[in-house]
């Protein structure tokens, strides 16, 4: 027995007491190879009862014995594979889709049950020969007769070779002769399978069934074998797999749809893609922004050397304990011992404390006293070897320091200072080049001055920031230290043994700030404060820093803050385009509610209809990450030079959009900003779709199939 009916039973509550009763007591059986007709006046229960035969409806008491399988223990998932692999449907008013082909509407069914494109394509092409429409496989709905679309849905209803072909009112739509050939097709291309055929047509009925099945109030009245027709148990030979609609079928779905509304689809990309745009436009600001300010800062003198501190814990004189810096060369051995280190290193030194110095320009009979009381503080750093300064020699005005000419580097603020204690111009900062100035420490308790003349070099153009940097040759200043004797120790010693205090000379001045951080980590015995300096509570471990790194740390936190609040404003827009997103995807689903039904029925899940629409969602949101980029990528140019007129600055690369580098990150790999958006975009469409998507599964298969 191919299918069998037991005592069945469906009511509709009309209201809290009353309920309709649409079929009681229905017990039927039927043999592969019959033909049969349920004929019966208008809700008599012929349409009901093919559904719950369909499993488009399912009986309030008794069962569907289906095979071997009864429907008790049926779950959703058990209807949805019996409709896909066991039910054909032919439809009066054909429920076609249609932005597909006639090929295509045959196709959909087999790709639910897992055939692959070749497959499908080859036995939709021959089914469709069969029903005699080899010249219209590429013709949509619209472009077929009622005819011709009619004999599509036969095509449809035999693509999964079903057992089962269900045909309600076939001919309803169709004039006289046109239904008697889709009769006659119908009956010699599905003589194996079970046909059950509901008909207000009794002549109909009688001149193509061998049964004929009566239907009267809910009831069957009579059940007649007309002729005797061969019954078979020949079954499928089709591989039918339970299988989910791929991501390809449903974007292609989606693509065919979308290419319907294109007006719509434009308006809704087109608003997306704003958000996008100014996504894209803020990273590229920060990014040109950072890049900017790292060449900038790649200006300072010592933007290649590190100040290395460690802070240990240590017990003062009022035997309290407290942060203090290490006095023990040992302690810095695990960073100057760290392969990593002493690969990005190329020269290692003590770091030379001259903060409590002075500095004054030298005029016309200066004695050391006058030159102390008229002296200044100024920053004062080491330059890297010669060898490593190629980053620097390119900014200079005039010439780096050379060693053994006991000649100094200073910034333009620097400049300016010593200009106005010479009463000269400060308009001109190059006229301090050749100038002398005069180093004086003091040493402390005791009335000992001592003083060191230096010839100005160059001026280095630096990030001007008001900051007063002089910049001296290493070798020049400890040579002559080491030479200065104070009370028995070199002056050298006095100035580097309050505290053992390393720099280190990078390689690249561009891996200077990976090396600091690298060093500050906690896993590597840093303080954990990444290239800020020791401000505030000192932290016990490893620093490393210079006057760059920690302009760089400021800028970036400020280039930061500045992309969160514009950010803010994005992601309201993004927010506003997800709802526009949600709003035509609702509408795209009220008017597809026929292809909801027609994908329901013939045994799609919920996540078929999901995929679909979320499908739809993500390539508008793809569209407006594609178009959002390519707009991103053409105002970035206009909006540089706005900025640089608006500020009256070169401002070159200001807004570079990053290529390779994903968003907010140190993760790169080719085209990854462009990919990362465009998915984000994707992303947020999705999210917007899946409330919509998800409204479009509890909608009731049948209820769709009679939406028009």
């Amino acid at each position: 027995m191919l299918l069998e009916l037991k005592n069945i039973k469906k009511s509709f509550k009309l209201d809290k007491e009353q309920e309709f009763i649409a079929l009681e007591d229905i017990n039927l059986s039927f043999e592969k190879g019959e033909f049969v007709s349920i004929v019966g006046p208008s809700g008599s229960g012929k349409s009901t009862l093919l559904n719950l035969i369909a499993g488009l409806d399912f009986p309030t008491s008794g069962e569907l014995v289906i095979g071997d399988k009864t429907s008790k223990k049926f779950r959703k998932k058990d209807w949805d594979l019996y409709r896909k692999n066991n039910i054909g449907f032919i439809f009066q008013n054909f429920n076609l889709i249609e932005h597909l082909t006639a090929l295509e509407n045959v196709e959909i069914v087999m790709n639910l049950i897992g055939l692959s494109y070749l497959k499908r394509r080859k036995r939709a092409t021959e089914l469709l020969k069969e029903v005699g429409l080899d010249c219209h496989m590429n013709h949509r709905p619209s472009e077929l007769s009622g005819g011709q679309k009619q004999r599509v849905a036969v095509a449809r209803a035999l693509a999964n070779d079903p057992d089962i072909i269900l045909a309600d009112e076939p001919t309803g739509a169709l004039d006289q002769h046109t239904g008697t050939q889709i009769m006659e097709l119908i009956k010699s291309i599905a003589k194996e399978k079970l046909i059950i055929m509901v008909t207000h047509n009794n002549k109909l009925a009688e001149d193509y069934s061998s049964r004929i099945i009566k239907v009267k109030d809910g009831k069957i009245e009579n059940d007649t074998v007309i002729k005797e027709e061969k019954k078979n148990n020949i079954e499928s030979t089709l591989t039918k797999k339970d299988k989910a609609m791929s991501f390809f079928e449903a974007f292609k779905l989606s693509l065919r749809n979308m290419g319907k509304k294109k007006g719509r689809v434009a308006i809704t990309t087109i608003a997306g893609c704003i958000g996008i745009i100014g996504f894209t436009l803020i990273t590229g600001l920060g990014n040109g922004a950072n890049i900017y300010i790292d060449k900038q800062l790649n200006k300072f003198g010592t933007a290649n050397v590190l100040v290395v501190n460690k802070e240990i814990k240590q017990t003062n004189a009022l035997g309290k304990e407290e942060i203090m810096t290490t006095k023990n060369s040992e302690d810095y051995s695990k960073i100057l011992n760290d392969e990593y280190i002493k690969s990005k290193t190329s020269t290692v030194r003590q770091y030379i404390i001259l903060n409590s110095a002075t500095i004054t320009v030298k005029k016309e009979n200066v004695n050391v006293e006058e030159a102390e009381e008229k002296g200044h503080s100024f920053n004062l750093y080491a330059l890297a070897e010669d060898k490593d300064l190629d980053f620097l020699k390119e900014n200079v005005d005039g010439n780096l320091p050379i060693e053994g000419e006991n000649q100094v580097l200073v910034n333009q603020a620097t400049a300016r200072r010593l200009l106005k204690d010479l009463d000269l111009s400060e308009d001109d900062v190059k006229i301090a080049i050749g100038k002398t100035i005069i180093l004086t420490i003091s040493m402390p308790g005791s009335d000992i001055k001592i003083q060191k003349e230096f010839n100005i070099s160059g001026i280095a153009n630096e990030l001007d920031l008001g900051v007063t940097n002089i910049y001296y040759n290493y070798n020049d200043v400890a040579n002559w230290s080491k030479g200065v004797d104070i009370f028995g120790k070199s002056l050298y010693s006095l100035l580097t043994e309050n505290a053992y205090i390393y720099e280190l000379v990078i390689s690249d001045v561009n891996e200077t700030k990976a090396v600091s951080d690298y060093i500050s980590l906690k896993e590597n015995g840093g303080s954990g404060k990444i290239t800020v300096m020791s401000a505030g509570t000192p932290q016990e471990g490893y620093s490393a820093n210079n006057m760059a790194i920690v302009i760089k740390n400021i800028f970036s936190q400020l280039i930061m803050m500045a992309q969160i609040v514009i950010s803010i404003f994005i992601i309201i827009a993004l927010i506003v385009s997800s709802i526009m997103t949600s709003i035509v995807l609702y509408s795209s689903i009220i008017e597809r509610k026929t292809e909801i039904g027609i994908i329901k029925a013939v045994g799609g899940r919920n996540k078929d209809v999901i995929r679909i629409f979320e499908s739809e969602a993500i390539l508008m949101g793809i569209f407006s990450g594609v178009l959002g980029v390519a707009i991103s990528f053409i105002l970035a140019p206009i909006l540089e030079k706005l900025i640089s007129r608006v500020l009256n600055l070169n401002l070159p690369g200001i807004i570079t959009i990053p290529i390779s580098t994903i968003p907010f990150t140190n993760i790169t790999f080719p085209f990854a900003t462009i990919i990362t958006i465009i998915a984000f975009s994707g992303l947020i469409s999705a999210i917007a779709g899946y409330l919509p998507s998800k409204k479009a599964t509890k909608m009731h298969v049948i209820d769709a199939l009679r939406d028009e």
